[in-house]
């Protein structure tokens, strides 16, 4: 495999030639029937095949390109897909209304599920992203993510996993809204699947986020969800150990786990169609362990030669999901490995032929381009929607901010059907300060429960049931609490809307105690001022009320 990281022609010819030796060593006189499995027992039939080659191919040439845009200048991110295509494999045993969260190494996936739409073109769309054009649909430029709102792709950040408890939140309130009878952005039947690296699994938002969903399982809660963990092997530079993958997640309580070769389609294909019949009909989570390979570094900037050997690099191009395609299309007599290689050249050419209009868009010139769709401030929008009550009870007694704010979530709650109040001792208890107190029994367990002790994992259901159409309003217990978990709040609540110019929203109400109490009992566990966490998060507006009438 040729280093690409300087020299994308020379590593496409390489791919090339590469598919051109595989040989032809099927013995069909014509070519099988389409709806056929391309080999006996797979489910993955030989025109799926040929689908899923050519958009591994197309995501590929896409990569190389990014590489051609930045030495011209006019590119502005390449981390790439290639070595992990074979994700496209899971998008076809997926429908395309089930709601994805992908990582970074997604092109493959991407590809196939535009293709699914065809007034969708891919290609366009990454290229528009990767030039940071303003035209891009889903964040204009602000950021290169995978994202379509017409094919239920939910951009996420570069921040290691932290779109995972958010996928949780999507799978708890898919049946959640359907039990309330509120309607959803997704169908009743929808299956959200999140992917990431094997590096990233070992982040505590990812450790946090698959024990949440097996949490709620082991509870009785639905959670159809699929993990997808594309194992590479290595984070940057530093090598994930052999078998880890399979060893943290492959016997947890509640989670069901498949496993695949990347570099074989057909076992990728059918390992992901049985983790998604398995999600979708028992609404129970599932873990899809995919080995992969990874080429051309972590990045453009990433030169993987000065901490991998050149034999290490070397066995990782046999392990090329391209050509393990290539040769099970070939096997079955499917194609030729002169017509597949033919193949990879057209797609590097449609792929060259949109670059020029890419290179040639408008970027966001303006800060008020930029900064457009963060969560719009209308103060007078929300006073006439606010009900007006006295700060005092039907006998004249002032009522203290607890009493007041509890009020409050009263009206909101028989006003909007699709709120819910959520969090550590919200139930029964009614909350630490008893500001929940009487709200379950009012509006019932499915709209007013308790959580586990996570504060990551109440913000990601909170993050997920506002994407998918209901209003959360959770609770954090301290503010000293949320530091562990801000980053819910500042990478992915505030940065939604961003990133996906108003498509994607998460309206959601985060209720924290802070300041000084009780004498300075607790030290900073408890009395904790450091609103400037939250203050200087664009996009996240504070209220902070000093007196009843004001709470």
């Amino acid at each position: 495999m040729v280093e690409a990281v300087t020299m994308p022609d020379e590593a496409a010819a390489a791919i090339t030639a590469a598919i051109g030796a595989i040989g032809s060593p099927g013995t069909n006189a014509q070519p099988p029937d389409p709806e056929h499995p391309i080999r006996p027992g797979s489910g993955l039939t030989v025109g799926e095949c040929r689908t899923l080659f050519a958009a591994q191919a197309t995501s590929r040439q896409l990569d190389l390109a990014a590489r051609r845009m930045q030495a011209a200048g006019r590119g502005y991110y390449t981390i790439g897909s290639s070595g992990h295509e074979s994700n496209a494999a899971v998008a076809a045993a997926l429908r395309p209304t089930d709601p994805a969260l992908l990582h970074y190494r997604s092109g493959g996936f991407y590809v196939r599920r535009a293709w699914q739409r065809p007034d969708i073109d891919p290609i366009a769309d990454v290229l528009a992203g990767v030039a940071a054009s303003a035209e891009e649909p889903i964040a204009g430029g602000r950021h290169k993510v995978f994202g379509r709102h017409e094919i239920a792709v939910i951009p996420q950040t570069s921040t290691i996993a932290s779109h995972l408890p958010r996928a949780v939140g999507v799978a708890f309130a898919i049946e959640r809204a359907r039990k309330l009878g509120v309607a959803s952005a997704w169908p009743a039947d929808a299956i959200v699947v999140a992917s990431a690296g094997d590096a990233s699994m070992n982040h505590s938002t990812a450790v946090g986020a698959v024990n949440a969903a097996c949490w709620c399982r082991y509870a009785g809660l639905p959670m159809p969800l699929l993990f997808v963990c594309e194992d590479n092997g290595i984070g940057i530079s530093v090598r994930t150990p052999s078998g880890w993958i399979g060893a943290a997640y492959g016997n947890r309580p509640g989670l069901a786990y498949f496993s695949a070769d990347g570099a074989d389609p057909a076992a990728v294909y059918d390992a992901a169609a049985a983790a998604a019949d398995h999600v979708r009909r028992r609404r129970s989570p599932a873990f899809l362990h995919l080995t992969t390979v990874r080429f051309y570094g972590h990045a453009g900037s990433d030169v993987e030669a000065a901490y991998r050997t050149p034999a290490e690099i070397a066995a990782d191009a046999t392990r090329d999901p391209l050509l393990g395609t290539a040769r099970l299309l070939a096997q079955a007599g499917a194609a030729t490995a002169d017509d597949l290689a033919k193949e990879f050249t057209a797609a590097g050419e449609q792929v060259a032929a949109a670059m020029p209009a890419a290179m040639a868009s408008t970027p966001l010139l303006s800060r008020a381009e930029v900064i457009a769709p963060l969560a719009p401030h209308r103060p007078d929008l929300v006073a006439a929607q606010v009900i007006s009550s006295p700060a005092s009870d039907a006998v004249g007694t002032a009522l203290t901010v607890a009493q007041s704010i509890n009020r409050a979530l009263r009206d909101e709650l028989a006003r909007r059907p699709e709120m819910v109040v959520f969090g550590e001792d919200v139930a029964r208890k009614g909350g630490v300060y008893g500001v929940t107190r009487g709200l379950q029994a009012a509006f019932g367990r499915g709209r007013v429960f308790d959580t586990l002790l996570d504060e990551q994992s109440i913000l990601g259901l909170a993050l997920g049931s506002a994407v998918t159409g209901l209003l959360p309003v959770p609770e954090i217990q301290y503010l000293a609490y949320l530091h562990n978990a801000e980053d819910q709040l500042r990478g992915e609540a505030a940065s939604l809307q961003f990133f996906s110019r108003g498509q994607y929203r998460n309206p959601m109400v985060v209720r924290i105690a802070g300041y000084g109490y009780q004498k300075g009992f607790g030290g900073h566990f408890h009395n904790d001022n450091s609103i400037a966490v939250l203050r200087d998060i664009p996009g996240l507006v504070i209220a902070s009320p000093a007196r009843g009438d004001d709470a």
